[in-house]
């Protein structure tokens, strides 16, 4: 995945793009980074212009001091679009950045032609009991404070159901995007801005809901039923908010079935988006 940098409204955004034909964003996750398409990338590449990127705040692109919102996360995915010179775009989002894509799809009508969620946030509280510790101080600091390999890879296994298909080159890519005290704090930043000890927020959690009762755009649902992070019964709920949308469920899978699954989970989208 060749890399270069962009600006968008003053700040720089490092992405990767590869292909030719109707354009696909790809968003991550908290705390990640747009490796974490790296088994869909050049696959999804073959039929579609793909673009993948860091989000404002992680990964190596800016990170400035500013309150995350969810009108902030949608006027950034404009700005984006229109830096980038992309009229119509689909969007697929996995976990932050599947509540991201919902609310951008919202916002941007038929800018958006299709949407795929995968592990998304936003159709409930419910939430990781370890994640929601996270908003409390001092442990979330003491959880980035210990940054090690084997500590890392015990935290990230949990997003799988099956530990062995966690890559290591993802291991040292977190630790590597985390070793900036700026990344640990925007990190920290961004998940108490939405999450708290009960869960994600009602601030949060309403508008998404509202929203997604609302949305036109044909919508894929992808989920883990062994998702640790965000409960599956999370994506039957989607499914019967978002009208025109289908639900797919991936046995023995976690929180990230684009890294998990990735064979299938490429092949779903392909077809859905075709």
């Amino acid at each position: 995945m060749e890399t270069f940098f962009i600006k968008v409204n003053g700040y720089k955004i490092r992405c990767a793009a590869r292909g030719k034909g109707p354009h696909l964003v790809l968003i991550h996750g908290l705390g990640g980074s747009l490796e974490w398409w790296r088994f869909n990338f050049n696959y999804l590449s073959h039929k579609y212009h793909v673009i993948a990127f860091d989000f404002l705040g992680f990964g190596y692109s800016a990170k400035p001091q500013i309150e995350f919102s969810l009108d902030l996360a949608s006027n950034f995915m404009r700005s984006f679009l229109e830096s980038l010179k992309l009229r119509s775009v689909s969007l697929i989002g996995n976990s932050l950045g599947g509540l991201i894509a919902l609310y951008t799809a919202s916002e941007l009508g038929q800018r958006i032609e299709r949407l795929i969620l995968v592990d998304n946030a936003g159709f409930g509280r419910e939430l990781s009991f370890l994640l929601r510790l996270g908003t409390l101080y001092p442990l979330g600091e003491i959880t980035f404070y210990l940054r090690h390999f084997i500590i890392t890879k015990l935290f990230l296994s949990r997003l799988f159901y099956d530990r062995q298909k966690l890559p290591a080159e993802l291991v040292s890519c977190v630790l590597k995007m985390f070793e900036s005290p700026l990344a640990r704090k925007v990190c920290l930043r961004i998940l108490r801005r939405g999450v708290n000890l009960g869960g994600l927020k009602k601030d949060i959690l309403d508008p998404i809901m509202e929203r997604a009762s609302l949305l036109n755009q044909p919508t894929l649902i992808i989920w883990g039923r062994n998702d640790r992070i965000i409960p599956v019964v999370q994506a039957y709920r989607g499914k019967n908010l978002i009208k025109n949308s289908k639900l797919v469920v991936f046995d023995k899978c976690g929180h990230l079935p684009q890294v998990e699954k990735w064979p299938e989970v490429n092949q779903l989208i392909l077809k859905f988006l075709g």
